[in-house]
């Protein structure tokens, strides 16, 4: 086996592991509304992100209709939006804890979200990555100040302390995501200022 192969493998494994665990570890993760939000939702999305990863890798036919379908990353990243804002939803985040559609709904689209937006990410200009990303970090933050700030429980499940943390994660992982695009997009950044000059 070369070493694309097995990377592609580990990739693969990681991916199903990570969502599997995400599954198998619902009871205490969904039991506080911080590790629901801010912990199982982005092991979700990130296990997706592997799998897909690793698909791309091993067909290249898979990455051929992938850059045509999403020849610009918009779908992924229009994707992202809408996604991780209905499931900023109070009432939407309440719902998977006793309908299990719900719950299967969630883990469906978080994986997508997570399978499509790598590709789009490599496939978006750094101009429409900011714009989307953007709106993404800034929504988050509202969000979190807002559960920070309501005086009383946006979810029955979930104690009003317990909703004050998640709007501090909210807000951190924000500021977290979008200085890692920062760092990510220096160094091209950079060059294309070296070419310029």
């Amino acid at each position: 086996m070369n070493a694309a192969a097995h990377s592609t493998g580990r990739h693969t494994l990681a991916g199903m592991a990570l969502a599997a665990a995400a599954l198998l570890l619902r009871a205490p993760l969904e039991a506080s509304m911080a590790l629901h939000m801010v912990v199982q939702l982005p092991m979700i999305a990130v296990g997706g992100a592997l799998a897909g990863r690793a698909l791309a890798g091993r067909s290249e036919r898979f990455a051929r209709a992938a850059a045509q379908w999403d020849a610009y990353g918009l779908a992924g990243l229009v994707w992202l939006l809408l996604a991780s804002a209905y499931w900023m939803v109070p009432r939407a985040l309440e719902q998977p804890l006793t309908m299990p559609l719900a719950e299967a709904g969630k883990f469906a689209s978080l994986f997508m979200l997570g399978f499509l937006l790598p590709g789009a990410l490599s496939r978006a200009a750094p101009v429409i990555q900011l714009f989307f990303l953007g709106n993404f970090c800034a929504m988050m933050a509202i969000a979190g100040m807002l559960y920070q700030d309501m005086a009383q429980r946006l979810c029955n499940a979930y104690s009003l302390n317990d909703q004050v943390v998640t709007g501090v994660g909210l807000v951190v992982a924000s500021i977290g995501i979008a200085a890692a695009w920062c760092v990510w997009q220096l160094p091209a950044l950079s060059n294309q200022a070296a070419e310029r000059t």
